[in-house]
């Protein structure tokens, strides 16, 4: 399994490649579009479809996150709140999750306070990240594999290690962060 994944990691061809193939030099508007059944990250500039990442995920992909030990991937329209570079993962784009559904939810279920509710509806508003800390999670993001990426990119990826979040491998977290800025739109089904 692990010679397989090495193959299949060695005929990848570089996003600076398909972008000059698909005559691609403006890069203002990347959407990254996330289907958790098919455990695939897509990848575009404008419309056009520029690439195709496997991925790892959180929990059952049949589920969307409810709480934060559920260590589910939540689906639903979100955008890139925050860019950081860390010790264990690398370069890590975290999500603004919870998002306005999501606390609409969580208020309603009783899962977050009234006052944690406006934290989360203020923050989304002005296109900042929401309080991570509420019992709905948080810290949600696209992130590499970090020191385990020899490992871990080359196990099928259904193998699903993350708490939530979406794990490409460390070469294309590295695709991913140059080209997505803050801002950047994610829709997870």
């Amino acid at each position: 399994m692990i010679v397989y994944g090495i193959i299949q990691d060695l005929r990848k061809t570089s996003l600076k490649d398909l972008l000059s193939e698909k005559k691609i030099e403006n890069l203002d508007n990347p959407k990254i579009i996330i289907n958790k059944l098919d455990y695939k990250l897509h990848l575009y500039i404008d419309t056009v479809l520029v690439k195709t990442y496997n991925i790892a995920l959180g929990a059952n992909p049949r589920f969307s996150k409810q709480s934060k030990n559920d260590r589910f991937t939540p689906i639903g329209n979100f955008y890139v709140c925050d860019k950081r570079i860390t010790d264990g993962l690398g370069k890590i784009m975290i999500l603004n999750y919870p998002n306005v559904e999501d606390a609409i939810r969580g208020l309603e279920s009783g899962i977050i306070t009234k006052s944690e509710f406006e934290k989360i509806i203020n923050a989304n508003a002005s296109n900042l990240c929401p309080p991570m800390d509420t019992n709905l999670g948080g810290f949600v993001k696209i992130h590499g594999n970090g020191k385990f990426d020899l490992l871990l990119r080359n196990l099928p990826f259904i193998f699903n290690w993350t708490d939530g979040s979406i794990a490409v491998n460390n070469s294309e977290i590295e695709e991913l962060y140059s080209v997505c800025k803050i801002g950047t739109t994610v829709i997870i089904y």
